[in-house]
């Protein structure tokens, strides 16, 4: 099945109190769950525990906006402050002068049913403008796993995003195990002071020598059939935690040539590719070493054929949206090639 959305996790601490004893130890409380799901709340937490972060301003109008962008110099990424109250399809854009900001910025529109949300946060219907970090467009790495409320942190993985779609702004299409036990290290150091309990996964951009934190879901993610097919059963460590403290999983299975692959959203990046610039532009290196990792699906497996038919199916819910966000993106890059390297 797909991840819980953000306003699943919210709605989830916000009734925290309603569960049995059991289950409540596996929730975060209420404003933990505000402070990492709401970007501006998020990049405050950082700074007040030395985690760097892209530099991210919240204006309140377009006026403050251009002010800040001459700040953070362009390109820039203008991108929603939280999905509860608008969705999770608007996933932001990659802007590249004034005329395009002023195109862009402007407050958003409650998603269906979540207009009370919107009363209740107000400042969640305008943007966040932030730094663009060009890694991020074929390296934003993830720290996931588990964390017990009594014995801390007992299961995590390392992995990256090598593409996403629409691209800087997007879901992962494929992501790629890896090794650094630095980077593992500092990320966890950042989920153990900010998140008490449950699944997570935090996002990183490397910027130089130094990590920045720039999400974190405290929640399922799309690719946590990667963390499974490692040997870390972050669904059954839940459960378990439900039960009791639990103890850290047996070793995690030394395959680290694992590649998750989100087959509907990788065919549209390429067909998208293809249908507006007129070739395939390679997002990576072709000699990257990871193109030979062995490949497991993102949304499930086909020996369990109705959670998967149905992840499938739920992309398609919103066709429209979904479908022009995607295109968009490649027509923003054709708009931004020079002349010499467009193709012919």
């Amino acid at each position: 099945m797909p991840p819980p959305t953000d306003l699943i996790a919210y709605y989830t601490s916000l009734l925290r109190e309603d569960f049995p004893e059991s289950v409540r130890r596996t929730i975060p409380p209420l404003h933990e769950t505000e402070t990492v799901l709401f970007k501006s709340r998020f990049s405050a937490a950082c700074e007040q525990i030395g985690q760097a972060i892209p530099t991210t301003r919240s204006p309140q109008g377009l006026d403050e906006a251009l002010l800040a962008a001459r700040e953070l110099d362009y390109p820039l990424i203008l991108k929603p402050k939280s999905h509860i109250v608008i969705g999770s399809a608007e996933r932001g854009a990659l802007i590249y002068d004034e005329n395009d900001l002023r195109a862009r910025f402007r407050p958003y529109c409650p998603a269906p049913g979540q207009s009370s949300l919107a009363e209740k946060y107000p400042e969640l219907l305008l943007p966040v403008l932030q730094r663009y970090v060009p890694s991020a467009r074929t390296r934003v790495y993830s720290v996931s796993g588990f964390k017990d409320v009594e014995r801390g942190i007992v299961a995590a993985t390392l992995s990256y995003k090598r593409e996403q779609w629409p691209v800087d702004v997007g879901t992962s299409t494929v992501q790629v195990s890896c090794q650094d036990p630095h980077m593992l290290q500092e990320g966890l150091q950042v989920i153990d002071k900010l998140v008490s309990c449950g699944i997570f996964e935090l996002e990183l951009l490397k910027d130089g020598d130094r990590l920045l934190a720039i999400d974190l879901n405290p929640r399922a993610f799309g690719f946590m059939n990667l963390d499974m097919s490692l040997g870390r059963d972050l669904p059954w460590l839940w459960l378990q935690s439900t039960l009791g403290p639990v103890d850290p999983p047996p070793e995690p299975i030394p395959y680290l040539a694992l590649e998750a692959r989100h087959a509907p959203l990788y065919f549209l990046r390429h067909f998208a590719d293809w249908r507006v610039l007129g070739r395939r532009q390679p997002s990576v290196d072709r000699r990257d070493p990871a193109r030979e990792r062995r490949r497991i699906s993102l949304l499930g497996d086909w020996s369990d054929p109705l959670p998967k038919l149905l992840s499938h199916a739920i992309l398609l819910k919103h066709p429209r949206s979904l479908i022009r966000a995607h295109f968009g993106s490649s027509q923003s890059e054709r708009d931004r090639q020079s002349p010499a390297m467009r193709p012919a």
